[in-house]
């Protein structure tokens, strides 16, 4: 099947594109913008450069799942953009003095605690803001499709969680954080999130056509593209009804071009920072950077969801928004790139481009192998349960002890280092690499058929099962 299912995978055709601005730096971009949706495969892209009057110059490339042409008024789902626009919500909310940002966030959520209740009571809503709670990166709360599911879900499920840090000690990037910036807005007002953000965020922003539910994402926002075997392939994007918060927001570029545009100047988006450990840091809700190649500041957060990539960067006198439909783990920072790209041409500067991850090809290649050489095993075993070889008890067993060994490193390393080189949790590798996945539940499968079937060639060729042999004891 998985041969089958390289074999079909084809490319998109390319459409027309529309740009609104002028030549210079922003036919460059346009060029740019291209040029790399070639290189990734992406089958459609929208992007604007944003100043505070409005939007400067746009540029929409490519089509959407149907064929239609990607226009302005195209929705896509932006993934972890969503946090600064809760940061924004917040900072309106501790304005209105019905939030602080150093109060414990038990302030709120009496019911809150993690494994140690002592540590936890200490975590603030700034914490939470600038991801120094010390919550894990684990995606076990995140990307859930229940259809019922409310941000406050995750207090009691938090109940038995360790903390990998102090709070306030250490900058450890975790979706929970904003998931439970969401219950805290919905115990504060007493009303859904989704609600409280339109109210004071999208509608006074002009963000008329956002999508905050399931509902509006199957009605307006065409399935995005997940990277199979390094071709996109449509996907109908799963949508958490509790995740608005930390990722689960889309709309248009024009959407998202008016929260940039409100972000520019805004100073709450300087807000003091915490380092993340490379010379950078992170603010509320911002990534602060500085453009490639000089000491121009730059802040910005990118995001995805499965099948859609999206990106917002303020400059000082600009800003610059992207959408992509199309998202892969071992994509993402080629994707980002083409933002970054935008940023750095917008200013007169040329900027370098990432490739995609070479550890892609890698374990692509590995676990490929991976399949051959299991169906290659269970082939022999095969051959060896039909056609028996005596051999000592002693023998037998060792040999069963071998197999039982490597195939259980083998699936050890998969449960270890994957999730590793990936970024979530080998759950999630059906939703954000599916053809790793589709291998690596190949694997699973072929080594559930390979140790029972060793096992009973072990048994036959010590003659204890099967056609009586004068086996040597």
């Amino acid at each position: 099947m998985l041969l089958l299912s390289m074999l079909v995978l084809i490319g998109c055709a390319p459409a027309p594109d529309a740009v609104v601005g002028g030549s210079g730096p922003s036919a460059d971009s346009d060029e740019f913008v291209r040029e790399r949706m070639a290189a990734l495969r992406i089958p459609g892209a929208a992007y604007a450069v944003v100043d505070r009057a409005g939007i400067r110059h746009a540029g929409t490339f490519g089509t959407d799942r149907s064929g239609a042409q990607v226009t302005r008024g195209t929705a896509f789902l932006w993934g972890s953009v969503a946090k600064p626009v809760t940061a924004r919500l917040i900072s309106t909310m501790v304005a209105a003095r019905e939030l602080r940002l150093d109060e414990p966030v038990t302030t709120y959520l009496p019911s809150f605690r993690t494994g140690d209740a002592a540590l936890s009571a200490r975590i603030t809503v700034r914490h939470l803001l600038n991801q120094t709670s010390g919550l894990p990166t684990s995606t076990t709360y995140t990307d859930r499709t229940d259809a019922h599911r409310r941000p406050g879900d995750v207090v009691t499920e938090l109940a038995h969680e360790a903390l990998t840090a102090e709070p306030g000690v250490a900058h450890r990037y975790s979706s929970t954080n904003y998931l439970l910036l969401g219950a805290v807005v919905e115990s504060v007002t007493g009303r859904p999130f989704t609600e409280v953000l339109a109210e004071r965020v999208l509608e006074p922003l002009g963000m008329r056509t956002a999508v905050t539910s399931a509902e509006q994402a199957t009605a307006v926002v065409p399935d995005g593209h997940r990277f199979v075997f390094g071709r996109p392939v449509p996907f109908a994007t799963p949508f958490d009804p509790a995740g608005v918060a930390y990722g689960y927001l889309g709309g248009t570029l024009d959407d998202l071009a008016a929260f940039a545009r409100a972000s520019l100047g805004d100073g709450t988006v300087l807000d003091e920072v915490v380092p993340t450990g490379d010379g950078r840091s992170y603010g509320l809700g911002w990534r602060h950077w500085t453009v490639d190649g000089t000491d121009i500041p730059m802040v910005w957060h990118g995001g995805a969801a499965p099948g859609y990539a999206a990106h917002v960067i303020l400059l000082p006198d600009h800003a610059v928004v992207v959408t992509a439909n199309a998202y892969g783990k071992f994509q993402e920072a080629a994707l980002l790139d083409i933002g970054f790209g935008i940023a750095a041409r917008t200013l007169g500067h040329e900027s370098a481009v990432a490739p995609v991850e070479r550890s892609y090809q890698a374990i692509l290649i590995g676990l490929g192998a991976s399949v051959a050489i299991g169906i290659a095993a269970v082939v022999r075993g095969i051959q060896l349960l039909v056609h028996p070889k005596a051999v000592s008890r002693q023998r037998a067993a060792a040999n069963f002890a071998l197999w039982l060994l490597v195939i259980g490193g083998a699936l050890a390393g998969l449960g270890i280092a994957l999730p590793t080189a990936a970024g979530v949790e080998l759950t999630q590798l059906v939703l954000w690499a599916p053809d790793i996945a589709g291998l690596v539940f190949t694997i699973l499968a072929i080594g559930a058929l390979v140790l029972p079937l060793r096992l009973a060639v072990a048994l036959s060729s010590a003659g204890l099962i099967g056609p009586t042999q004068n086996s040597p004891r």
